[in-house]
């Protein structure tokens, strides 16, 4: 098994997958050497890429001075690329030196698209990850954000 499918497999979001849709989804990743203060994502910026994690260490700085620290291989970022809108709600930095996967929004949108029930897993996987690792941001319905899967 690759590299990149070995990462997909330890993120929450896509452990119970099909293998043939790891391979779809791993066909789409391009590897990505992230520096120490590289800012990946910056808020309000309109969405081009979902990150997941290989190595290093990422913070996601939200509102009220709220932040998650992203050190897990598999850890995700950037679902907002599904909404309607299209814009990072947070802002992504590197810690440290690493490595992500990204997939391009419109391949990911696509794929997501042609298979209902993989893009089914993928939100509910997205949504108790959001509820194990982010318990303090409330989840809220944020006009012009419908999302699109």
């Amino acid at each position: 098994m690759s590299g990149t499918l070995a990462i997909l497999k330890k993120g929450t979001i896509f452990s119970s997958l099909a293998p043939t849709d790891f391979e779809r989804l791993g066909a789409l990743m391009e590897k990505q050497d992230i520096q120490e203060g590289e800012t990946l994502a910056m808020k309000k910026e309109r969405a081009t890429r979902f990150f997941i994690l290989s190595s290093g260490t990422l913070l996601i700085a939200m509102d009220d001075g709220k932040s998650v620290v992203m050190d897990r291989p598999g850890d995700f970022i950037g679902m907002e690329l599904l909404s309607s809108k299209g814009e990072y709600i947070n802002t992504v930095i590197a810690l440290e030196n690493g490595e992500v996967l990204a997939i391009k929004r419109d391949d990911f949108l696509d794929l997501i698209q042609e298979d209902s029930l993989l893009a089914e897993t993928i939100m509910h996987h997205w949504n108790s990850f959001l509820e194990e690792n982010v318990p303090f941001v409330e989840q809220k319905e944020i006009p012009g954000m419908a999302y699109h899967y």
